[in-house]
């Protein structure tokens, strides 16, 4: 990973986009009722329960870059812990979501328009999302897999070791956008080892 500038896709592998809060990991300016896992900038970071296993197999697998509405010195911080030197295709932060409103609420939000990877050789029918707030993609058709929100309570929490069949399943197919993922767990529960 080179600045700003995402390294280029090798060949035709599935790319990965990984957010973190609350998807990856859980951040919090007050320690829970344990130890945090490390610190970043002042604030207790908790690792979602597989983490690691689920970061080792994707790594292996796939090209793997990090998108997160968070600030850029946090995000370099987190990553710096959750990642070997050099394993990242990008690490974008806030700087390149794209800020707009929701005419319904007034809210102003962040949206990560995969649009821009596709300007540094990214594939869109190539390329999955990893998040846990959906309205962050709502430009990016068929590229989401939903997780559900970690919060940094549930030591039983499985999501990661139930994506990573998921993923694999995905990673064998054409064009990703075009496979439903809305309902992507009760698929991995029913279909076993090919969870499509």
């Amino acid at each position: 990973m080179t600045g700003d500038r995402p390294a280029p896709p090798s060949g035709d592998r599935l790319a990965l986009m990984l957010d973190l809060d609350e998807t990856l990991i859980h951040a919090s300016d007050v320690e829970l009722d344990r130890a945090a896992d490390f610190r970043a900038l002042g604030y207790h970071v908790y690792r979602r329960p597989h983490l690691q296993a689920f970061l080792d197999h994707v790594l292996a697998r796939y090209d793997i870059g990090v998108w997160t509405s968070s600030g850029r010195l946090y995000a370099e911080a987190v990553c710096a812990e959750l990642f070997p030197p050099q394993s990242l295709r990008f690490l974008w932060a806030s700087e390149r979501c794209s800020l707009s409103r929701d005419w319904n609420t007034g809210e102003h939000l962040y949206r990560k328009r995969l649009q821009k990877l596709k300007t540094h050789g990214y594939r869109l029918e190539r390329l999955i999302a990893i998040d846990d707030t959906p309205s962050k993609h709502a430009q990016n058709y068929g590229n989401l897999v939903c997780v559900s929100e970690y919060r940094g309570e549930d030591a039983h929490d499985d999501e990661l070791l139930r994506l990573m069949p998921y993923l694999d399943a995905l990673a064998g197919e054409a064009n990703v956008r075009g496979i439903e993922k809305r309902r992507w767990r009760e698929r991995v529960a029913a279909a076993g080892p090919r969870p499509l």
